[in-house]
């Protein structure tokens, strides 16, 4: 071969392989490029979708205010921000491009392109090719970061005034418009994009043009470059179907398929999960042979919508796993058609429900409760909200007010329920505008209140109204006709026994003045027949007169004992209350009951210190105190006992203390024994006398030296007694008795 030829071969192989070498550069970096440009557009998808979404999760956080709303905004919002650190990074010179990578795929770029967005931003982004893009990108966060701060005020504005509704709506109105720019700058960098795409196209295209003529006689370099394009888009097809599988496996939702028999021909693995089962087990079945039929009509418009090939969303049904759980599933899904036309199957995602559905269920019967209990309580009941129209009201509340049952709705304004009162009379004759005014007036202030209202039929109504949080008030309305009448009859009934208690206070101390004046010159004639002062009678006579002497002395006791009680309780005892040295009182009682004791085979014995503190009491019902509680030890005593008499303090109180160690007195008849006239040991086979009045008088005289008396018992162990007088002298005791009477 001529060194011509030779050279002019080994210049066209040269020029072949330099302009392959161009070709195989300008195509590689081309495809770099679009690659790169198709990744920028990817992360403006998902920036536009986390911006979308949080904007929607933020709407819902403004009219509900549920915590819940909040964090679906801060994780729908988390991938722009995401993608503005990134940007924020890349912009700054003097950091490694490495340190972007973590926060493009934090939003959501591919691992395997965020160093071509990374290295092509922080290279190109001063260049007129990019710089458009760039400022766009910038602009977008701007906006996204006064969306946050508006955000931050609807979640202050929630927690500083949750009934301040129309601050919400001004909030949510900045949201939307910047909402709107935001969305309006997405737009712009798409389509910044796409002209960039076409730049970098009209660039590559120009150079393959300058090409053209020489490689059209290349086939074998043609050949090669198309083989070469086509590998490449075979790896970014698999790479988008690997892409795919990642995040239909990662999603909290399942994807799948249906022929055009809809019946299922592919799920994504995390079905498996839901449905406890291998997925195969669902393949080749349609929804309807799968599902636990719950709701019928449901089903019917479920399947009428499949026959017509519409799409369909939030479709749920019932799932029983092969354990027998039953779960709730929730699907969506669109027609797939082919390029004729001809309908293929369905494709879709479904999600696991079934917590949501059981909450609902819950709520919807703690709901029906409720109204239950609402409608069958004995009050009527009525609920008005902060622009004072009807929240909600029982059937009761109609009843007891006499309104027709069709004749007020839930919604209408409180001045109708009032105004159609004052039209019927229902509070008299009045003025029914100037009525319905002061009404409206003082229901506006929301305040508690509690009335009665007798109305024109008789019925007599109990209003309470209590107000709620945020305004408006419940009022319940109880009829308590009846209880007033009850009432009205106790009062009746407490007068005529005040004063038939009167009219036997005064019976019995006219009657003991009555009867103690012929029994004393029968005690004294019997005294004088019993001692023979005039003359001897004889053993018999004596002995008869002693007996009439001492019965006579019995009932004389008693009779002073039932005069006591009644001019106590007629309140015409005065004391005379001075100190008083306890050992000395004791000592002479025990003397006038010595003889009664040694009749009874009894001791006594007093315990109380020489040098004791005085009592401050009145001398004469001191002694009577204790000439009671010491007979009464005496009486219910066993022969050999012994009756003792101590001197107590408690606290600024002093007193004595009588013990015996005889019967005793059951818990349950304590009480009993201060009531007058009770005998607790009566019947046919009593064996001790007694009109019960001992005890009684401690009370009442106790009381007048407004100090107190207790008991302490048990039946077989012995009675305790406890008197304590103030340390002080009561003032104008009588006084205070008849007050406390």
């Amino acid at each position: 071969m001529p060194s011509s030829t030779s050279r002019t071969l080994t210049i066209f192989i040269g020029a072949m392989l330099l302009i392959l070498a161009v070709l195989i550069t300008a195509s590689i970096g081309g495809i770099a490029a679009v690659d790169i440009i198709r990744s920028y557009s990817g992360g403006a998808t998902y920036y536009a979708k986390g911006h979308l979404s949080g904007v929607a999760s933020l709407r819902r956080y403004a009219a509900t205010g549920s915590p819940e709303d909040l964090h679906r905004y801060r994780r729908d919002i988390y991938l722009p921000a995401s993608l503005g650190i990134a940007r924020d990074i890349l912009e700054q010179p003097d950091l490694p491009v490495g340190n972007s990578y973590p926060f493009l795929i934090g939003g959501n770029i591919h691992p395997e392109d965020a160093a071509g967005i990374a290295w092509m931003y922080r290279i190109f982004s001063a260049t007129a090719l990019l710089d458009p893009a760039a400022q766009l990108w910038r602009d977008a966060d701007l906006e996204m970061l006064r969306i946050d701060a508006l955000a931050g005020k609807l979640q202050r504005a929630w927690a500083d005034m949750p009934a301040d509704r129309p601050a919400r709506e001004r909030l949510l109105a900045e949201v939307e418009t910047v909402d709107a720019r935001l969305s309006d700058i997405e737009d712009r960098f798409s389509r910044q994009l796409g002209e960039l795409a076409r730049s970098i196209a009209r660039l590559v295209g120009a150079g393959l043009a300058g090409l053209a003529v020489v490689l059209a006689t290349l086939v074998l370099a043609l050949g090669k470059r198309t083989q070469l394009r086509l590998a490449l888009a075979q790896r970014a097809i698999h790479e988008r179907e690997e892409r795919f599988r990642d995040v239909a496996d990662m999603a909290a939702d399942w994807i799948w398929e249906t022929d055009e028999q809809l019946r299922f021909s592919f799920f994504s693995d995390r079905v498996e999960r839901a449905i406890g089962a291998p997925k195969e087990t669902l393949l080749g079945k349609s929804r309807r042979e799968a599902a636990h039929v719950e709701d019928a009509d449901a089903w019917r418009r479920h399947m009428d919508d499949m026959a017509a090939h519409r799409p369909f969303h939030g479709f749920e049904y019932a799932f029983r796993r092969p354990s027998g759980e039953l779960r709730h599933f929730r699907a969506s899904g669109k027609p797939v058609f082919d390029g004729d036309g001809r309908f293929v199957g369905y494709r879709g995602t479904s999600t696991d429900v079934t917590e949501e559905v059981a909450a609902r269920r819950a709520v919807a019967a703690n709901s029906a409760l409720l109204e239950t209990v609402f409608e069958n309580m004995a009050q009527g009941i009525s609920v008005v909200g902060a622009d004072l129209k009807a929240r909600a009201f029982n059937t009761r509340f109609l009843d007891l007010l006499g309104f027709p049952r069709d004749r007020f709705r839930i919604g209408d304004p409180f001045e109708a329920f009032i105004r159609y009162n004052a039209e019927r009379g229902e509070y008299g004759d009045v003025d029914v505008e100037a009525h319905v005014a002061r009404a409206l007036e003082a229901a506006r202030r929301f305040e508690p209140h509690a009335v009665a209202r007798i109305r024109p039929d008789g019925t007599v109504l109990e209003i309470r109204g209590q107000p709620m949080p945020g305004g408006g008030f419940v009022t319940t309305y109880t009829d308590i006709t009846e209880l007033r009448r009850a009432t009205r009859d106790l009062q009746t009934a407490k007068i005529a026994a005040e004063t038939a208690n009167l009219a036997k206070s005064t019976f019995l101390a006219n009657m003991s003045h009555e009867l103690r004046t012929p029994l004393n010159a029968v005690i004294g004639f019997a005294d004088l027949m019993a001692e023979e002062r005039f003359g001897p009678l004889g053993p018999r006579y004596t002995g008869y007169a002693r007996d009439i002497r001492q019965s006579g002395q019995h009932l004389l006791g008693v009779i002073n004992d039932i005069l006591d009680i009644a001019r106590v309780e007629a309140g015409k005892i005065d004391l005379t209350v001075a100190p008083v040295a306890p050992i000395s009182v004791v000592e002479g009682c025990f003397r006038m009951l010595r003889q009664r004791a040694l009749e009874a085979g009894v001791g006594l014995r007093n315990e109380v210190p020489a040098g004791a503190p005085p009592l401050h009491a009145d001398m004469q019902r001191l002694r009577q105190i204790i000439l009671n509680l010491v007979g009464n030890a005496i009486k219910f005593s066993q022969e050999g006992a012994e009756v003792l008499v101590q001197y107590v303090e408690a606290g600024s109180s002093n007193g004595l203390r009588v013990v015996d160690r005889g019967i005793g007195i059951p818990d349950h008849l304590i009480d009993s024994a201060f009531e007058p006239f009770t005998q607790l040991h009566a019947g046919f086979g009593r064996r001790y006398d007694g009109a019960g009045l001992g005890l009684p008088l401690v009370r009442h005289f106790m009381d007048l030296h407004g100090g107190t008396v207790s008991l302490e018992s048990a039946p077989g162990a012995g009675t305790t007694v406890t008197v304590l007088f103030p340390a002080e002298p009561a003032v104008a005791p009588a006084a205070a008795t008849a007050a406390r009477r």
